[in-house]
């Protein structure tokens, strides 16, 4: 399917972010749209791993996160062990 007839273009021109991650999961890649086309932010541990919140399965390796999560994920935290505390939210 090409990208300009998938739901994933309009998404990607509302301002998500898709995150890749390598296999061995030392590398992230970020590709998000940047005003006049497609920009890529890549990085590569030199030791350890990202822990990234994902399953097994195509279904499984899918997953919305936050831009607070992201962050954490980026420097390090594996969200599946982190507790996150209740806050306040308004309702929508």
């Amino acid at each position: 399917m090409p990208w300009c007839g998938s739901t994933w273009s309009w998404i990607a021109f509302a301002g998500h972010l898709f995150v890749f991650a390598s296999r061995r999961r030392d590398r992230v890649k970020i590709l998000y749209w940047d005003r006049d086309g497609f920009a890529l932010w890549s990085k590569r541990l030199e030791e350890g791993t990202y822990a990234m919140p994902l399953g097994d399965g195509a279904e499984k390796r899918r997953r919305e996160i936050t831009v607070q999560e992201l962050g954490a994920l980026l420097s390090g935290i594996d969200l599946q062990q982190a507790v996150w505390r209740k806050r306040y939210r308004r309702c929508e």
